[in-house]
C-alpha cells in the first residue's frame, strides 16, 4: 500500500511538471511561489503585489503628480502582456510631462512600468511621449493595471483580476478622472480555445464592470488573439473583438493581429521595437480622430 501511494504521488506530481513545461507555467500554486521567492529571496529593490504586478523597481523617480486639465490624458491600459511589460524594447520619458501613477503616486514615466508585470520593455510610455510631441496633449498619466498570460475569465466578476481592476479605477478616481480605457488581451483565450460568444459576454461583462465604476470615458478594443497552432486571422476571439466596437463608447483599437507582423515580434508574440512603433503609431492616429476625452 505505501508503494502504491508513493507510485500515486509521484506520478501526479510528474503529470503537474509535465502541465507545467508544456505551458502553464502560470499554474496554481507555481505563479504564487514565483512571487514569493522573487519578493523574499531576490533583489531588495523589486516588489510585486499578489498578482506579480510591479510595486517597487531600481530607479524608479518619483515626482509631483500633475493636475489635471483638458489637456491631459488618464489612460487606463490594461490586459495581458503585451499590455504589460513583455515587450522588447525599453523607453522613458524624457520630461515629467509622461506619468506613471501607481497606488497614489507619479512617477517619470520608464520601463517598466509599476502596475503591471514583466520586468522587461512596453510602448505606453512611448505612446505617451508620441501624444505629447503631436500636441495632441500636454501630458498624458498612465494607469497600467496589466497580467501576462491572463484569459478573460479573470477579469470578470469573481475574477481576482476583476478585483485588482475595480481598486486600481477607485484609487485613480480620487484624483484623476479617466479619458481613456485601451485594453489589449485575447492571446490567451485563443488558445484556450475560449468560445466566440463567451468571449464577447464576458469582455462586455469587464466594459459593464468599468463603466459600474463611473468611467465613462471611449474604451478601446485592440484585435489582439495572435496565441497559439492553428491561428488564422479570422478566428472566434478576434471576431468577438470586433463585434463588441459600436462607435459609440466602445471602440477598435489597433489591429496587431494583421499590423504587427511576426518580423515585427522578437519571439513570436510579443512586440519588438518595430512592433511597437506600428502599434503606438495607430494609437495616436486612433485617439487623435477621436479628440481629447472630456
Amino acid at each position: 500500500m505505501l508503494a502504491l501511494l508513493l507510485l500515486v504521488m509521484t506520478a501526479c506530481a510528474a503529470t503537474f511538471c509535465i502541465g507545467v513545461y508544456a505551458g502553464y507555467a502560470r499554474a496554481w500554486p507555481l505563479s504564487r511561489l514565483k512571487i514569493l521567492v522573487a519578493n523574499h529571496l531576490g533583489d531588495p529593490d523589486i516588489q510585486t503585489d499578489r498578482f506579480g504586478r510591479l510595486r517597487r523597481y531600481p530607479g524608479k523617480n518619483e515626482i509631483a503628480c500633475p493636475l489635471q486639465d483638458e489637456a491631459t490624458a488618464v489612460l487606463l491600459v490594461a490586459g495581458q502582456s503585451n499590455a504589460a511589460n513583455a515587450q522588447g524594447q525599453r523607453y522613458e520619458s524624457p520630461d515629467d510631462r509622461v506619468v506613471n501613477f501607481f497606488e497614489g503616486r507619479c512617477y517619470r514615466a520608464a520601463s517598466p512600468l509599476l502596475g503591471a508585470d514583466g520586468r522587461r520593455g512596453e510602448s505606453w510610455t512611448l505612446l505617451g511621449t508620441k501624444l505629447v510631441r503631436a500636441g495632441l496633449y500636454n501630458s498624458v498619466i498612465l494607469v497600467p493595471a496589466a497580467v501576462g498570460g491572463s484569459p478573460i475569465r479573470r477579469w470578470v466578476a469573481g475574477g481576482d483580476l476583476s478585483t485588482m481592476l475595480t481598486e486600481v479605477i477607485r484609487a485613480t478616481k480620487g484624483r484623476y478622472t479617466i479619458t481613456g480605457v485601451l485594453w489589449d488581451q485575447g492571446a490567451t483565450d485563443f488558445a484556450l480555445r475560449t468560445p466566440e460568444d463567451r468571449y464577447r459576454s464576458e469582455l462586455k461583462s469587464l466594459i459593464d464592470q468599468v463603466r459600474a465604476e463611473g468611467v465613462t470615458a471611449p474604451f478601446f478594443i485592440t484585435r489582439c488573439s495572435v496565441g497559439g497552432e492553428g491561428w488564422t486571422e479570422d478566428n472566434p476571439i478576434a471576431r468577438a473583438q470586433a463585434a463588441l466596437a459600436d462607435g459609440k463608447t466602445i471602440f477598435d483599437g489597433p489591429n496587431t493581429d494583421h499590423d504587427v507582423t511576426p518580423f515585427d515580434r522578437y519571439d513570436g508574440y510579443h512586440f519588438s521595437a518595430s512592433g511597437q512603433e506600428k502599434w503606438t503609431d495607430t494609437w495616436v492616429q486612433l485617439l487623435q480622430a477621436h479628440g481629447r476625452a472630456k
